[in-house]
C-alpha cells in the first residue's frame, strides 16, 4: 500500500506521509493499493481514479479484467458504498436501460444463489468494504482531460449527454448525487469513426433518497472544486454540516453537470485549486466558475447552457439533469448507437493463424525432407 494525498496529490510508499504545507493533512491522506496486491480473490493492476470516497481499480480475477471500487476508510464512505452497491443491484434486478452505470459481477465466484450486493476483507489490519463490476478497457475523464484539454467538441456534446442520461435516472428513482467531476465518470472510445466516446459513471455521489438526506448525508464525500454553492456554508467556507441543510433539488446536480460541460469546453477546472486547501477552495467555489468561458465564438449555445447551469443562483439553472440533456441533443443529436461486435477475426489473430499454418507446413516439410533422405 502507499498512502496518497487527495489535496497535494503526494504520495509516500511507507504510508508515512508528511507535508509542510499547513493546509494539506497528510496524516489523513487514504492508503492506495498497488500492483499485485489482492482484494480477496482479485489481483490489483492499476487505480484507475482515486475519489474523495473511494478508489476503482483495475484487477484480474481468474485470468478476467474487473473493475473493483474499494471504499476509503470511515464509515461516511462504506455507508454509501453500500448504497450505491445496491443501487446498480436494483437497476440489474429491474433489467432497467442502464447502460452508464456499473454492472455488479459476483462478489465470490465459488458461491452458489443469492450473493451480497458488496464485500468486506481485511488488509493490513484495515476492514476494506467493496464491490465488483464489469470490465471495459477506458479512462477516467480527468485522465483523458489532462492528455487532451481541449476535446473535439462533437465528443463533448455525447460525454456530457451520456453523464446526464446516468443522473437523470437517479433521480428518476428520487436519488441525488451531489459530487459529480471528472473523477466520476469513465470513458472509452468505439474503434470506428467518428469514434463516439461511451462512459460509464462509476461514483454516484451521496447515492441518497431526498427523504433520507438527514442520515446519509457526510461532508467528507464532496469534491471542492466540484461543490455547489448551495451545499456550502457560506460562514464557515466547508461544507454543510447537516443533510437537513442540504436542498434536495435536482438543480444541484444540474449544476455538477454544467461544471463538467464548462471544464470540458475551455480544457481547464472553472475553479483553480491547484496548491489550495479545502477551505480555500469551498471559498472560491461559493463565487461559482472564475475561469472564462472562451468558446462564445463557435459554439455560443453550448457555451450559454454551461453558464446559465452553473450560475451561483439555483432558480436560474435547468430544471433537472433531463432538460439539461435535451438541450444538449437539440444541438448535438442522440449519442449513435454502439456498433455490434464484428465475427470476423481481428488483423492480430489473423496474423497469428496465418503464422501458426506457416510454422506446421514447414515442420511437416523439414520432415518429409529428412525422412526422404534417410531413405535414400
Amino acid at each position: 500500500m502507499q498512502q496518497h494525498c487527495l489535496i497535494c496529490r503526494r504520495t509516500a510508499p511507507d504510508a508515512n506521509l508528511y507535508c509542510e504545507q499547513t493546509y494539506c493533512p497528510g496524516e489523513l491522506s487514504p492508503l492506495i493499493l498497488e500492483q499485485g496486491e489482492h482484494i480477496a480473490d482479485i489481483e490489483i493492476v492499476r487505480p484507475v481514479t482515486i475519489l474523495r470516497s473511494g478508489v476503482v481499480y483495475a484487477g484480474v480475477r481468474q485470468g478476467e479484467p474487473v473493475y473493483v471500487k474499494v471504499a476509503h476508510q470511515g464509515a461516511g464512505h462504506k455507508e454509501r458504498l453500500k448504497r450505491e452497491a445496491e443501487l446498480c443491484a436494483v437497476a440489474q434486478v429491474k433489467k432497467v436501460a442502464t447502460p452508464f452505470l456499473p454492472t455488479l459481477l459476483p462478489i465470490n465466484l465459488l458461491k452458489t444463489g443469492k450473493q451480497e450486493t458488496y464485500g468486506k476483507t481485511m488488509i493490513a489490519g484495515r476492514l476494506l468494504y467493496y464491490y465488483v463490476f464489469a470490465y471495459v478497457e477506458a479512462e477516467s475523464l480527468r485522465g483523458i482531460l489532462r492528455k487532451q484539454p481541449q476535446l473535439w467538441t462533437q465528443h463533448i456534446g455525447w460525454i456530457a449527454i451520456g453523464v446526464a442520461t446516468a443522473v437523470a435516472y437517479l433521480h428518476r428513482r428520487r436519488v441525488f448525487h451531489f459530487a459529480l467531476a471528472p473523477e466520476s465518470v469513465l470513458v472509452y472510445f468505439d474503434a470506428e469513426a467518428p469514434n463516439t466516446p461511451r462512459i460509464l459513471l462509476v461514483d454516484l455521489g451521496i447515492c441518497s433518497l431526498a427523504d433520507n438526506l438527514g442520515e446519509s448525508w457526510y461532508p467528507d464525500f464532496l469534491p471542492p472544486v466540484y461543490t455547489a454553492p448551495e451545499l456550502i456554508d457560506d460562514r464557515r467556507r466547508q461544507p454543510k454540516s447537516s443533510g437537513t441543510q442540504v436542498p434536495p433539488n435536482a438543480q444541484v446536480d444540474v449544476y455538477g453537470l454544467g461544471l463538467l460541460l464548462y471544464e470540458m469546453l475551455i480544457g481547464a477546472p472553472p475553479i483553480p485549486d491547484l496548491l489550495r486547501g479545502d477551505e480555500a477552495v469551498y471559498a472560491l467555489a461559493m463565487r461559482g466558475p472564475q475561469a472564462p468561458m472562451d468558446r462564445v465564438d463557435d459554439v455560443r449555445p453550448i457555451a450559454e447552457l454551461a453558464r446559465q447551469c452553473t450560475d451561483v443562483q439555483m432558480n436560474k439553472r435547468l430544471p433537472d439533469p433531463a432538460a439539461f440533456g435535451q438541450q444538449l441533443m437539440a444541438f448535438f443529436g442522440a449519442i449513435p448507437e454502439e456498433p455490434k461486435k464484428s465475427r470476423r477475426p481481428s488483423q492480430r489473430t489473423i496474423y497469428m493463424v496465418a503464422g501458426a499454418v506457416l510454422t506446421v507446413a514447414f515442420l511437416l516439410a523439414l520432415a518429409f525432407s529428412m525422412a526422404q533422405g534417410l531413405l535414400t
